[in-house]
């Protein structure tokens, strides 16, 4: 009779413990739901201009296609010293015949943020890709950059920056 009463108070302790599980795990559901739900959707872009500039036999038509032209490629930062944060803006033109939405810009590392013109830029319109980076972790010669993906043939631009940067 005890060994029974030990496995019923065993069981009652990891039914408590798996209820208090399941309860987190709702909650952590709920949260996510309610702040995706609450997010903007305004700035939702039209889907007729995004163009897709290959056919089923691989050939491409960019004459209809946006293109992304930048002033520069890349920019050096020169000597910062550690600590430092800095910014650089990248300014492009849309060259090509549509408009242009620019769907992400990705860092290639965790010290460097970007900011970028989410607008539709119509054809001979300018927008902007702002970089911050912070050389807080970094030392010595750095390159590094940010790649942008957009809906342009070819659909990413890889915008790179240097510095040296100097221990305090």
């Amino acid at each position: 009779m005890i060994g029974k009463n030990v496995i019923f108070a065993d069981f009652v302790k990891h039914k408590k413990q798996m209820n208090k599980h399941i309860i987190y795990l709702g909650l952590i559901l709920w949260i996510t739901v309610a702040v995706t739900a609450c997010q903007n959707r305004s700035e939702e872009i039209d889907a007729s201009i995004v163009n897709i500039p290959v056919n089923a036999q691989g050939d491409t038509d960019k004459s209809k296609m946006p293109e992304i032209s930048f002033d520069h490629l890349s920019h050096d930062f020169g000597n910062l010293m550690q600590g430092e944060k800095v910014s650089y803006t990248f300014h492009f033109t849309n060259t090509g015949k549509s408009p242009l939405v620019i769907s992400s810009v990705v860092p290639s590392c965790g010290c460097t943020v970007a900011q970028f013109t989410k607008t539709p830029v119509m054809p001979g319109e300018k927008g902007e890709v702002s970089i911050n980076f912070n050389t807080e972790t970094k030392r010595g010669m750095i390159s590094s950059g940010v790649t942008v993906q957009a809906n342009t043939y070819p659909s990413e631009t890889r915008l790179t920056f240097t510095a040296v940067v100097e221990t305090k």
